[in-house]
């Protein structure tokens, strides 16, 4: 096989290793966003006055990820984001929507660092739109193992429920957050909902 000359062989290299770096560019994709993606279950995909509120006041536990689910619970998030016509969620323990106001809200399910499916806590925090700090609430909390059975999500009220039940709930929002619990040996889920100025939920059929 005929060799290029050395002096036509540094240029090619060049152009070779440049190549990939310019491709990214052209889909849209800057190396250096890379470099910075956060994944999707860290504290640093939140913003930045949650993540301040959630280490002062929740130093010990972290947010549901998929590596913490069960079996069950695992294959029916992984269902669920593959079911035509839904939002795929990115992450099992955090929903982002307008579950108070028009102001953004961000649902975050915690769970223990040192034993995950020991407990966990649903919190919802809400931009205020202004100077003034977000409000972050404690929606539930559950102290009796089987976190691990637990994820979460938005959903159109609209969607978990009728006009005539959205009426006879007195719900104020747009969106709701979607409690699922997948134990293996039973199945529930619960929405979440702004009404009457508290958070209240839900059973419903899914």
């Amino acid at each position: 096989m005929a060799l290029l000359p050395i002096h036509r062989r540094i240029p090619l290299s060049a152009a070779l290793i440049a190549f990939p770096a310019f491709m990214l560019l052209v889909g849209g994709i800057c190396p250096a966003a890379l470099a910075h993606k956060v994944a999707p279950c860290s504290l640093e995909s939140l913003p930045d006055e949650l993540q301040v509120r959630l280490k002062a006041e929740y130093a010990s536990w972290k947010i549901q990820d998929l590596w913490g689910l069960s079996v069950t619970a695992k294959e029916r998030w992984e269902g669920e984001r593959r079911t035509p016509g839904r939002t795929e969620p990115l992450c099992p323990g955090i929903a982002v929507g307008n579950f108070k106001t028009n102001q953004l809200s961000y649902a975050v399910l915690l769970v223990p660092i040192e034993k995950p499916d020991a407990a966990y806590r649903l919190v919802i925090f809400t931009l205020s739109g202004g100077t003034a700090p977000g409000l972050l609430e404690t929606v539930d909390q559950r102290d009796k193992g089987g976190a691990a059975n637990y994820f979460i999500h938005r959903v159109p009220i609209a969607k978990a429920f009728s006009a005539e039940w959205v009426r006879k709930l007195k719900v104020a929002a747009q969106d709701g957050v979607k409690s699922v619990d997948a134990a293996e040996n039973e199945y529930g889920v619960d929405v979440y909902f702004w009404a009457d100025g508290q958070y209240r939920h839900e059973p419903i059929d899914d």
